[in-house]
């Protein structure tokens, strides 16, 4: 268990970290903390030859997990394990949204927070029910979808006030 653990961690470590301008490249492996070098150690035989960049990332990374929960720390090890069970084509799908986040702006951030705050605060059942019918949706249907959410959105609060009767009145012929 304990030599599976530590490939675990060192791809956590790696995984997490992150290029914050700290610089490793002159960092011997002695001059390395007793904590970083007990979470590197698999790597200590051939610390010298790694390039500057992977050590940069490996100490960022071995930084933030020492500072980590033990909490933190069981969902990190989930979420590791989670992306080695993915597929190619999931991990790809992953790297997608990912790239999408980090290019929304902070409002937009915010309110894709709240969304998912409001959609969480639902009951289970009435969450399921909206999955289930996004999921029953074509591609098409759900640009449309999307783009009445947009207008809706953008819309004034008069306009949203109609809005939400006229969806209500549809809902009711349904």
């Amino acid at each position: 268990m304990k030599t599976m653990l530590i490939p675990c961690l060192l791809t956590l470590v790696v995984a997490l970290g992150t290029s914050t301008g700290c610089i490793a490249e002159g960092i011997a492996w002695g001059e390395l903390d007793g904590e970083t070098q007990t979470l590197l150690a698999p790597l200590r035989d051939d610390w010298d030859n790694l390039p500057a960049e992977r050590r940069e990332r490996l100490v960022t990374g071995a930084s933030r997990w020492a500072k980590l929960t033990p909490e933190q720390r069981q969902r990190a090890k989930g979420n590791l394990e989670r992306w080695r069970s993915m597929t190619p084509e999931q991990k790809q799908n992953v790297k997608k949204r990912l790239q999408r986040w980090n290019a929304m702006s902070d409002e937009e951030k915010q309110r894709v927070r709240r969304q998912r705050s409001w959609f969480r605060s639902l009951p289970e059942s009435r969450r399921e029910e909206l999955r289930a019918r996004w999921r029953s949706m074509t591609p098409e249907q759900r640009q449309k979808a999307r783009q009445r959410i947009e207008r809706f959105r953008e819309a004034s609060p008069e306009e949203r006030a109609r809005m939400r009767r006229e969806f209500r009145e549809r809902q009711g012929r349904q």
